[in-house]
């Protein structure tokens, strides 16, 4: 627990001002006090666990079940108003915006997400679907079919984008290079 913890402050920018940071520290707590194996003292650190989730939901609108699994390195960017289903998983170094929605209470099943992904404010992430590592889930997205990886997901309902590599524009080489001039002298 301590590991990660550190971890976290290491993410949030090694200060104690990030709401992100404590509704992180609350979930760590909380994972924690779930494994403990002595029943009195989880029951103790459990009640301590849903003073302190309450307290988090209420300041800062951060709804992260400890049974949820998240990986090293989430960062909650904007914290507010972020709702995450307990059956969720979540990769390693994702970055969510806030109000963000990812499961939901209506259907069985959480969503899946890979490492590296990235969701930009307002975007919904809902029912048991998959986006892929390196991902990106655009502002106010709606996502209810899979995001392969490397892709983006736009609009409402979202619309896959590929690989953003195969889109990028190749750089023209600048004048003075070696095949710019050679193209000017078979010219």
């Amino acid at each position: 627990m301590l590991r990660n913890i550190r971890n976290d402050f290491e993410t949030y920018g090694r200060t104690f001002r990030s709401a992100g940071f404590w509704a992180m520290f609350v979930y760590r707590f909380g994972v924690w006090s779930m494994n403990r194996r002595f029943r009195p003292w989880r029951s103790i650190t459990s009640a301590v666990y849903l003073f302190l989730k309450a307290l988090i939901q209420v300041t800062t609108g951060i709804m992260l079940e400890r049974e949820t699994r998240v990986g090293e390195g989430f960062h909650i960017i904007h914290p507010g108003l972020l709702n995450i289903h307990p059956d969720t998983v979540i990769g390693a170094r994702c970055g969510v915006m806030h109000n963000v929605t990812i499961g939901s209470n209506m259907s069985q099943g959480a969503p899946t997400i890979g490492d590296d992904v990235f969701i930009g404010c307002g975007a919904s992430i809902l029912g048991e679907i998959k986006v892929g590592n390196g991902a990106r889930v655009s502002a106010n997205t709606l996502v209810i079919a899979d995001v392969p990886d490397g892709a983006v997901a736009m609009g409402v309902p979202a619309q896959i984008y590929p690989n953003m590599d195969r889109l990028r524009t190749r750089k023209k080489k600048p004048k003075g290079s070696a095949t710019a001039d050679a193209k000017s002298e078979k010219a």
